[in-house]
C-alpha cells in the first residue's frame, strides 16, 4: 500500500522536497521539524550525490565542515525507498500509473550536540569532539545524600556523567524532587531537564521513561507530585520534537486546583521557547484562570498569555492592572527566584502590546 513518507528519526510526515535555491547539487530537498535533512534522488542511481547534498545542507552549507563529520558519532543516516517524487509517496510495488518507481529519499540528522553546527564552525566541531573524549565517570550507584550534595554544590557535569554511565541514577535524582528545601528542589528540576536534553540521543528510552514516571507520579496523588510537572515542562522545552505532544497531558491537570501552579509553571516555560506547542491546544481556555483565587495561578496565566502574544485577550487582562497581589517564580537560567506583582506584570504586558 502506498504511503506518505515519514521521517525515520521522529516519525513525523515530511513535506515534498523542493528546490531550496541554495543546494550544492541539482537535487530537491527539505527539512523535517526534528532537524533532519532529506534529499530526493528521483532515479535511485545518485545516492552518493543525495547523501553528499544532505550532509552539505545539515552542516549549514559549509563543505569544510561536512567532510569532517563522522558517521554514527556525528550524524545518522537513513533511506526511504522506493520513492515517487511526483506524487510524494512510497510505492512498495515499484510501479505507479504505468511508471517505474525507483527513487529514494536520503535522510541525514546531526547528533544533538552538533545541531547548530552550521552556525558555529570547524573549531566548535573540534571542541565538541574533545568534550566527547573527556574521561567519564565510572559506572556506580549514586546515593541520595551524594546527589543532594552535588545539586547543592551545583556540580551538574558530575551528575550528568553519572547518569550517562549509570541511567538508574536518574531515578535517584528524581527523588530529590520531594526534598523540603525549595532551592534544591527547583535546581533539581532544572538539572533533570538539562540531563534529558544532553542524553536524549544516548538514552532515549530512559528519558522517555522519566517523563512517563513523572506524569504517573502526578496522577497518583498530589503529595507525590512535587516538582514532577515542572520537570516535565523543562524536558518538553528542551526536546519539543520528541515530547511536544505531552503538552496536552499538562493541560489535563488544570481543572484540579492542587496541580494548577505546577502545571502552569511547566506550560509557561514551554510557551516561552515553543509557543506553537500551546497555541495548537486551544490556549483561550486559560482565560478563566485569570480569576483564580491563587495569585500564583493568576500570575503564571499572565506570563503564558504574554509568551503566546495573544493580544486579542487584552480586555481580559486589563482588570488585573489593579491586582496588587504578588507571586514568586523560579528562573532556571539564572537559578534564582523572583517576586512579581500581578498589577505591574499586567500593565507591562498591555503597554508592550499597545506599542506593537
Amino acid at each position: 500500500m502506498n504511503r506518505t513518507p515519514r521521517c525515520p528519526f521522529c516519525g513525523q510526515p515530511v513535506a515534498p522536497p523542493r528546490n531550496l535555491g541554495y543546494q550544492f547539487a541539482d537535487l530537491d530537498a527539505g527539512f523535517c521539524k526534528c532537524g533532519a535533512v532529506y534529499v530526493s534522488d528521483v532515479t535511485g542511481f545518485n545516492r552518493g550525490a543525495a547523501f553528499a547534498e544532505a550532509l552539505f545542507l545539515a552542516s549549514g552549507g559549509r563543505p569544510e565542515l561536512a567532510w569532517e563529520l563522522l558517521p554514527e558519532e556525528d550524524f545518522r543516516e537513513a533511506v526511504l525507498e522506493p520513492y515517487d517524487q511526483i506524487t510524494h509517496q512510497l510505492v512498495p510495488e515499484r510501479h505507479l500509473e504505468g511508471r517505474r518507481v525507483s527513487g529514494v529519499l536520503y535522510f541525514v540528522k546531526l547528533s544533538e550536540d552538533l545541531k547548530d553546527l552550521g552556525e558555529k564552525g570547524l573549531e566548535e566541531l573540534r571542541r565538541i569532539r574533545q568534550e566527547r573524549k573527556r574521561p567519564r565517570a565510572k559506572p556506580r550507584k549514586l546515593r541520595r545524600p551524594e546527589a543532594e550534595r552535588l545539586v547543592a554544590e551545583k556540580r551538574f557535569q558530575e551528575l550528568r556523567d553519572l547518569c550517562a554511565v549509570q541511567p538508574l541514577n536518574i531515578r535517584t535524582l528524581q527523588k530529590l524532587l520531594y526534598h523540603p528545601d525549595r532551592d534544591l528542589r527547583f535546581r533539581t528540576i532544572k538539572y533533570l531537564g538539562d540531563i534529558a536534553r544532553d542524553l536524549a540521543e544516548e538514552l532515549p528510552e530512559d528519558i522517555a521513561d522519566l517523563v512517563k514516571r513523572l506524569l504517573y507520579a502526578s496522577a497518583d496523588s498530589a503529595a507525590s507530585a512535587w516538582g514532577a510537572l515542572e520537570t516535565v515542562g523543562e524536558i518538553i522545552r528542551a526536546l519539543p520534537q520528541r515530547f511536544g505532544l505531552y503538552v496536552r497531558n499538562l493541560m489535563a491537570f488544570l481543572p484540579y486546583p492542587e496541580f494548577r501552579p505546577a502545571a502552569l509553571f511547566a506550560l509557561w516555560r514551554i510557551a516561552e521557547a515553543h509557543p506553537e506547542l500551546l497555541r495548537r491546544e486551544g490556549p483561550l481556555r486559560l482565560l478563566s484562570l485569570l480569576h483564580d483565587q491563587d495569585p500564583r495561578v493568576r500570575g503564571l496565566t499572565l506570563l503564558i498569555l504574554e509568551a503566546l502574544d495573544l493580544k486579542e485577550v487584552a480586555g481580559e487582562i486589563a482588570p488585573l492592572s489593579e491586582d496588587k497581589a504578588c507571586f514568586e517564580i523560579y528562573r532556571p537560567e539564572e537559578d534564582r527566584f523572583e517576586t512579581l506583582e500581578i498589577a505591574s506584570l499586567a500593565e507591562r504586558i498591555l503597554t508592550r502590546w499597545r506599542r506593537t
